[in-house]
């Protein structure tokens, strides 16, 4: 099943990506670490602390999401300015696919940004399982993008970073990580929802209420 099909049966919207996911009724918003800070108090140094912290709940999120047997969607979209030359987005399933031989594997659309004056180009690779992927170093990536100093992370070649959505198509789960802070994790059943909301109790995201449908 192709990505857009697959979004227009399990979540009634195949232009699920372009909408706010704080608007939808089953999502959960998380911090992934409330008790550190990325700077060392009194000082300019990054706080690796935090960082251990934050790469080890996001990965710790990761593999409790998906199985070592799920398959998943891995989504790249990067964002430019709608003039701009084309964004060149394969170099994240470049560096981070154990195995990368077949590009015509990869599901390619343009979107224009209603309203904007942005192009969105999104890539993505039905992988058969996490095996596939290095995806401890790419959450790295994703939580290092605003610290230059941290590797690995993404080259900085675009207007934008690129925007990294992991889907369980078994399980009907969206995960998005969208930098150091947090996640969101979007799905379409009470029952997933009110399970990862008990694990995740205190990790929840005070600003973000989630209400039930």
């Amino acid at each position: 099943m192709k990505l857009n099909d697959y979004f227009h049966t399990h979540f009634d919207n195949s232009d699920i990506l372009e909408e706010s996911f704080a608007e939808r009724p089953l999502t959960l918003s998380l911090d992934l670490q409330k008790e550190l800070y990325q700077i060392q108090p009194d000082s300019d140094e990054l706080n690796m602390e935090y960082f251990d912290k934050v790469y080890q709940k996001s990965l710790t999120l990761f593999e409790d999401l998906f199985h070592e047997n799920d398959r998943l969607y891995l989504i790249v979209r990067v964002r430019k300015e709608l003039h701009s030359p084309p964004a060149k987005s394969t170099e994240i399933f470049e560096r981070y696919l154990k195995n990368n031989k077949n590009r015509y594997a990869l599901e390619f659309e343009k979107k224009e940004v209603r309203d904007e004056e942005e192009v969105i180009y999104q890539y993505a690779r039905l992988l058969p399982s996490r095996k596939s992927l290095r995806y401890k170093k790419l959450l790295q990536a994703i939580c290092n993008q605003d610290f230059p100093e941290l590797y690995p992370r993404f080259k900085s070649r675009q207007t934008y970073y690129p925007e990294i959505y992991f889907v369980n198509p078994g399980k009907d789960i969206i995960l998005y990580i969208f930098d150091d802070r947090g996640c969101f994790i979007l799905l379409n059943k009470k029952e997933t929802l009110h399970r990862l909301k008990e694990t995740y109790k205190s990790d929840q995201s005070d600003g973000f209420p989630v209400e039930e449908p």
